[in-house]
């Protein structure tokens, strides 16, 4: 492609678990015309984020550094992505990337069953045999004691009697032992029942044994590993990402390739981007043998050359922003709850270090020296006991599935007027009821887009239908903010949507044939429509439109609030940011900041009053709903 020509463009997807078939074959179809700039995703939209991500550093390293031809560079790249997609919907091989730990095969071939089309007793009876499976014990034995009962008060005819019962008893005592037995499995394998590795090396096939196939975790390390080209003995790393070849007339970005996930930091009830950033982590080397290769695990215990010991557990530091691997941070965003394990981290306890340095601050009998609590503290926040010292103690942070918090990210790389697309791919599971539906859907004009999907609450019987109650509750905490940027005017627009049936994608991790490759149709069909029938002319006209109206009303509510204070109490608020006097109570600027900022703070305010009296108002005749412009924390 001719450099003056090359286009660009960015892609977030939605998470989905096996939906995620869509992804590389969209992203193929994408890569046709435009460069990839910036990708993000969560769960499922995490695995196809990182893959496409590595493929487009592949794709660089080939095309910019001339890599000549191996049989390695065959899995380099965009052709690469293309044998992943083969890959991936071959039946059986999703299936096989998830490998069930010790003790919850059972509970997992009923996840499997229980994920199919049945009816309620399709749901109910794998249910009852899944609980005698993992309680077989407690089954016997109840059913024996009941039916031994039976048989001394009744004899035969007692026996006969209760054998309907006393069956239901006994399951119904399986089924209990069966709940806390997975308690007990879920806690020891970090709250999943497939941790992502391999759970052994072979397998039997009929008298001989072969080598087990890969797991979830295994797969993905080697496929990002070949897509990018990576050498031998260096995970891909974000800055590697970042420090791609760049094309001869590439904008110039901080990041060559910027690739963003989201995870769930559970302990801390909030979303998190990744890279982390800005907080800093440590991990267990026992605990991450169990969800990632050991040769990463060995890789990340090599850069942290003082490790921390603390009661009894040594503590590795967890590389962060542009030394991060990429397959950690893809695992800590698809760790869907339940299926797939948990990724734990560790944070130093402020808390508890804080009490244990009072305590030893504490004059003993005769002795003066005293150690102010708040002092303490405050130096426990700097990374240590007192400045300088290690953390004496650390408590677990739990990492789960992107997808509790924000399952379509779209905010992801969002900029006021775009330089280039930022395409997003969203899926949806139609329910009876809801209407036709296409199966690929792009908006083509600004009429179409906006309308809010229905979703019927109906049930055969009263108990499916508070299940559908409770889920549309759950869903809609999870998914309502995404929802409405979805449909916001220079939002929609960008966004496809792929319909899928309740026989494609999600839980269904053993799908026929058939069913893979109309998923995958679906995907290349959806590439394919951003492809031909996106409008950039018409949406970065809209996105002006948005831009005019909110920032107008933007200035004109900061003129208000920085004009006259209202009484003589908010007089010094209004002094200290206006001119900086009185002194700013906390975050004050430097000399050189405050002149700078007294002066943008009047240019503000004059042009806020200036366009309160100007007519007419932008805000006349832009889209709707009207977009705001308010200051929230990032994520």
């Amino acid at each position: 492609m001719p450099e003056a020509a090359r286009e660009y463009c960015d892609l977030v997807m939605k998470g989905g678990i096996t939906s995620g078939i869509v992804y590389p074959n969209a992203a193929l179809a994408l890569s046709e015309r435009f460069t990839f700039k910036n990708i993000g995703g969560t769960s499922a939209g995490a695995i196809a984020a990182a893959a496409t991500a590595a493929a487009a550093l592949g794709e660089r390293r080939l095309d910019l550094e001339r890599v000549a031809k191996t049989d390695a560079t065959a899995r380099m790249g965009f052709a690469g992505l293309r044998l992943v997609a083969d890959q991936l919907r071959e039946r059986g091989f999703i299936f096989s990337l998830f490998q069930p730990a010790r003790g919850g095969r059972a509970a997992f071939a009923f996840t499997v069953r229980a994920a199919r089309r049945a009816g309620l007793a399709g749901k109910i009876l794998p249910g009852l045999w899944a609980a005698v499976r993992m309680a077989p014990v407690s089954f016997a034995a109840s059913l024996v004691i009941l039916l031994g009962l039976s048989w001394l008060i009744g004899g035969k005819a007692g026996l006969l009697a209760a054998l309907v019962p006393a069956s239901l008893c006994a399951l119904a005592a399986a089924a209990v032992a069966a709940a806390f037995g997975l308690g007990r499995v879920l806690r020891r394998n970090h709250f999943g029942l497939c941790p992502g590795l391999a759970q052994r090396k072979f397998r039997r096939r009929w008298f001989r044994k072969v080598a087990a196939p890969p797991a979830l975790a295994d797969w993905l390390h080697d496929v990002l590993q070949a897509l990018a080209g990576q050498p031998e003995g260096r995970p891909l790393l974000f800055e590697d990402l970042w420090n791609a070849p760049r094309h001869q007339g590439e904008p110039a970005t901080e990041r060559a390739i910027s690739l963003e996930m989201i995870t769930t930091d559970i302990s801390h009830r909030e979303p998190r981007s990744l890279p982390i950033s800005v907080s800093t982590f440590w991990f267990r080397k026992a605990e991450f043998e169990r969800l990632f290769p050991a040769d990463l695990v060995a890789w990340m215990i090599a850069q942290d050359e003082a490790p921390i010991e603390a009661e009894g557990e040594t503590y590795y530091r967890l590389p962060r922003d542009r030394q991060m691997p990429v397959l950690v941070a893809t695992r800590m965003s698809l760790s869907f709850p339940l299926l797939l394990s948990a990724v734990p981290l560790h944070e130093p306890d402020f808390a508890r270090s804080a009490a244990f340095e009072e305590e030893l601050a504490a004059p003993a009998e005769g002795d003066s020296r005293r150690q102010d609590a708040l002092e303490a503290t405050e130096a426990l926040t700097a990374g240590g006991g007192r400045v300088g010292d290690l953390p004496r103690f650390f408590r677990p942070c739990w990492f789960s599935d992107g997808g509790i918090s924000s399952n379509f990210p779209i905010h992801l790389f969002d900029a006021p007027l775009p330089r280039w697309p930022t395409f997003a791919i969203n899926l949806l599971y139609p329910q009876p009821g809801a209407g036709p539906t296409e199966d690929v859907f792009l908006p083509e004009n600004n009429n179409t887009g906006w309308q809010r999907r229905y979703e019927p609450i109906t049930g055969a019987t009263g108990l499916a239908e508070v299940s559908a109650f409770l889920f549309a509750i759950v869903g809609t905490m999870q998914n309502w903010r995404d929802l409405l940027q979805a449909r916001a005017p220079g939002h929609r627009d960008r966004i496809v949507h792929v319909a899928l049936s309740s026989d494609e994608g999600g839980m269904n991790l053993n799908m026929p044939q058939a069913v893979l490759d109309g998923i995958a149709q679906k995907g290349a069909a959806a590439g394919q429509r951003l492809v031909d029938g996106f409008d950039f002319d018409n949406h970065y006209w809209v996105r002006w439109r948005n831009v005019a109206g909110a920032l107008e009303r933007f200035l004109i509510g900061f003129a208000k609030g920085a004009g006259d204070p209202i009484s003589e109490s908010y007089a010094a608020a209004q002094g200290s940011a206006a001119t900086g006097t009185p002194k700013p109570p906390s975050y004050p600027f430097t000399q050189g900041q405050q002149e700078i900022a007294a002066k943008r703070f009047a240019e503000l305010r004059d042009e806020g009053e200036l366009w309160a009296d100007t007519d007419p108002d932008l805000s006349n005749g832009a889209p709707r709903p009207s977009p705001e412009l308010r200051v929230t924390p990032t994520f």
